[in-house]
């Protein structure tokens, strides 16, 4: 007879010795003795007969969580290239700062378009939106810029550019409109960071909704809410002229946008996407067009 620690008892088989190697550092960590070798036409994976029990239930419970992680929710399907919502999102803000700088046509785009509550509640509603696309200053512009591209090149991709692009929009003229109605009419503001965060908002819900790993903790499940609203809490609550208001009813509309359309079967055809991205581009001209045939 041999004594145990001599006799090696196979306990796993990969057909490639990659496969046997990640077998065997599921018992290296449990400090599992083994050692493998090329069989006929596997690998095969072997420790002392003393340890086989235990060897056994380690890699028994390693297949199951392999299992279930191969029954995760996929990722979110991937809709278009994102790059016509950045291009739309960072045209619009780079455009009228240029407008509003040069006083184009003559016209004080700051005057007509900035958030004025008292204005919109008596009906100018145009400023919720127009006030997305006016900046202080040039850091301010470059700000909203960066991280709104960011932003956008991820809602544009699972929504795709045009949808994407009008849902961006949409986060942040609700929460522009939410917020001068909830401050009262003294409030003044300009920029585009109610929809910046509108798409973080929208991109949170989405993700989460879609993405989330079914058949893990609940931390795990919530990981896509509890990163959005770190970043809104990082980004979006500094600085001495931050409207946190309207960062906040931003994030907050685009989670319900991105919450909603996650429960949708969104549209795939391109002929849908330019139909939705050209009625965003109208809806910016045409609240630009609003406010300057109504003011002068």
């Amino acid at each position: 007879m041999y004594p145990l620690d001599e006799i090696w008892i196979p306990v796993g088989q990969s057909p490639d010795e990659r496969g046997c190697t990640e077998l065997a550092l599921v018992l290296e960590a449990r400090g599992i003795a083994w050692r493998h070798a090329r069989g006929v036409d596997q690998w095969l994976l072997s420790v002392r007969a003393e340890d086989a029990a235990a060897a056994a239930r380690e890699l028994n419970a390693y297949r199951r969580e392999n299992a279930r992680v191969s029954a995760l929710a996929p990722p979110p399907a991937v809709i278009g290239s994102g790059w016509f919502g950045v291009a739309s999102f960072v045209a619009v803000l780079l455009v009228i700062a240029v407008f509003a700088h040069e006083l184009t046509f003559g016209i004080d785009w700051l005057a007509v378009g900035r958030m004025d509550s008292e204005r919109l509640l008596a009906g100018q509603a145009w400023r919720a939106l127009t006030a997305l696309t006016l900046h202080v200053d040039t850091i301010h512009l470059l700000g909203n810029v960066a991280f709104g591209a960011f932003f956008t090149y991820f809602v544009a991709r699972y929504l795709g550019g045009g949808v994407g692009w009008i849902a961006i929009l949409a986060s942040g003229a609700l929460g522009n409109a939410l917020n001068g109605w909830l401050t009262g009419p003294d409030h003044r503001a300009i920029g585009a960071s109610t929809a910046v965060f509108g798409a973080l908002g929208l991109l949170t819900a989405y993700t989460w909704r879609r993405g989330f790993p079914r058949g893990t903790t609940r931390r795990s499940r919530f990981a896509p809410v509890v990163a959005g609203i770190a970043l809104l809490a990082f980004t979006g609550t500094a600085g001495e002229n931050t409207d946190l208001g309207a960062h906040l009813l931003g994030f907050a509309v685009g989670f319900l946008i991105g919450f909603a359309t996650a429960r949708m079967r969104l549209p795939t055809s391109a002929r849908v996407q330019i139909t939705a991205g050209s009625a965003a581009w109208l809806l910016v001209a045409g609240a630009w067009a609003w406010g300057i045939l109504v003011t002068y």
